[in-house]
């Protein structure tokens, strides 16, 4: 009778107590875009980017390289096959962390500051990078945006003919 008792109280605490479970939003239509601050030619957007984003402050996105779209045809091609090499590096890959998630009220309207840090692995290189970005809560609905420079050595891209660098954005809506 000790033990049927015993477990009446476990099975009541369990089912009466908050558990913390972890809830993970997800989109498969984020859009990155990217310009050269010296050429405003060359810029390109891939609107198919998978994100997932945890109210525990895990991020990641992932997209295919062939999915960025140019103004030119040639842009394109040069960029596919010169620069990011496609074929052999198809992916591009982001994980890491919003460090102040606890700043994050994911139930409650508003607009958040969000510092994220993780890996980008581009071209086969991974590198640590941070971000700032916003978080905006409207109506249940999650969007996020950031905005951060990406040095092309530091990828081992070989673009210095074109650019040095891009400025890329981040947009996400999640559900």
């Amino acid at each position: 009778m000790k033990h049927l008792s015993l477990l009446s109280f476990i099975i009541f605490l369990l089912a009466n107590s908050p558990l913390n479970a972890q809830k993970i939003y997800g989109t498969r239509n984020a859009k990155i875009s990217f310009v050269a601050p010296s050429d405003d030619d060359v810029k390109a957007v891939n609107n198919e980017v998978t994100s997932r984003l945890a109210n525990n402050g895990a991020i990641s996105f992932s997209l295919l390289i062939k999915g960025f779209k140019f103004g030119y045809a040639e842009m394109q091609d040069h960029f596919n096959n010169e620069y990011l090499e496609s074929n052999k590096f198809p992916r591009a890959d982001f994980k890491g962390t919003i460090t102040n998630i606890k700043e994050i009220i994911f139930t409650k309207n508003g607009t958040y500051k969000a510092q994220v840090t993780g890996s980008l692995t581009l071209h086969g290189v991974a590198k640590n990078i941070t971000a700032n970005g916003l978080i905006t809560i409207n109506n249940g609905k999650i969007s996020a945006l950031a905005k951060f420079p990406i040095v092309m050595k530091d990828y081992k891209i070989e673009a210095a003919s074109v650019t040095d660098k891009v400025n890329a954005e981040i947009s996400a809506v999640y559900q």
